[in-house]
């Protein structure tokens, strides 16, 4: 049994953390009003739009997760040569990140910016602007250099991929030795197209449909087949922790002779973006504390359900997890693998 006295243990801890952030930095914006019509001009809804508003999103997303949980940051990543390079810039620089904060200026792309159209609580189109291609060689050089100069006294690397350009198959293959070079703690949020290129990560986080389409194997019908597939992703990638999120059925943990199944805390869902973020954050910030894998799930899992319940792009604070704690944990379930 998994004690509430343990768990404040750890989110007392948390601001002695430090984590480095490498991955895909951008804006999420979005356009909120109401629809009351249909265009005349087609059969689509109008917005009759009301605010508008923005915020970093991403990689910048997990930083703004570990930001709320008052971890010690850094990160690295690019930006466009245009003025939304230069706002993200500005508003990242008010975080309180410092020397840490280690942004790539590109000539050859804008700053990526998500837009998303929402009536009320429904969201009625994603508009991306971006140009997603990789890096070339010698950018690639600039960002490991960057990583092995800047990842020294972080304790763990958080790769957040949104295969935007930057994280090529060679940034993920060094970016993982450099991290283990120095004994830092490499956890990975991946992506299906770099799904075999995180060899040798300390903890993966895929969800359901990135495990099986990553690995090859049919989307899970049930535990026995999620089974399956983290045994595949393990064997393959020799990841020794691996955890995949299942939406409304939870959690699975895996390692080496044990595996672990937590459901999902039942509460209203408004918008699942950047859940993932949140996951990857508090696992990451909460083994840096000290945590078991098995509770570092356990408190991820409650974030998860908390952002979920929330509008937008959103995060969590060590005091709203407080809050979870008190109350009965979902019963961990655990069996050997």
């Amino acid at each position: 049994m998994l004690q509430k006295e343990r768990f404040e243990e750890i989110l007392r801890k948390l601001p002695e953390t430090r984590i480095f952030i490498l991955g895909d930095l951008m804006w999420d914006e979005y356009v909120r009003g109401d629809v009351s019509r249909i265009s005349p001009e087609a059969p689509v809804p109008v917005l009759l739009a009301a605010t508008e508003d923005r915020t970093p999103g991403g990689a910048a997303n997990v930083l703004k997760n570990l930001r709320d949980l008052k971890c010690t940051l850094g990160v690295l990543g690019m930006v466009g040569a245009d003025e939304n390079g230069v706002a993200l810039q500005h508003e990242l620089e008010k975080w309180g990140i410092g020397d840490a904060l280690h942004l790539i200026r590109m000539a050859d792309r804008p700053t990526t910016i998500k837009t998303r159209f929402m009536a009320r609580n429904q969201q009625l189109l994603r508009v991306d602007r971006e140009k997603a291609i990789a890096i070339d060689a010698a950018t690639e050089d600039r960002v490991l250099a960057a990583l092995e100069k800047s990842i020294g006294g972080f304790q763990a690397l958080i790769i957040s991929d949104y295969d935007k350009g930057l994280l090529t198959p060679r940034v993920i293959t060094e970016a993982i030795k450099i991290a283990h070079k120095r004994n830092v703690f490499v956890a990975v949020d991946p992506q299906i197209k770099h799904f075999r290129q995180y060899v040798g990560c300390d903890i993966m986080t895929p969800n359901e449909k990135e495990a099986s389409e990553g690995i090859g194997m049919p989307f899970p019908q049930g535990d026995d087949d999620v089974h399956s597939i983290a045994l595949k992703i393990r064997e393959t990638l020799r990841l020794p922790h691996l955890l995949i999120t299942r939406s409304q059925r939870g959690m699975a943990y895996f390692t080496e002779g044990k595996s672990a199944y937590l459901p999902t805390v039942a509460r209203e869902v408004f918008d699942v973006t950047g859940a993932g973020d949140t996951v990857i954050s508090v696992y990451t910030a909460a083994i840096c504390a000290g945590a078991e894998h098995t509770e570092a799930m356990v408190l991820s899992n409650l974030a998860g359900g908390i952002v979920v319940g929330k509008l937008g792009t959103a995060t969590v604070t060590a005091a709203e997890l407080g809050n979870e704690i008190v109350r009965p944990l979902p019963q961990l379930r655990e069996a050997g693998s």
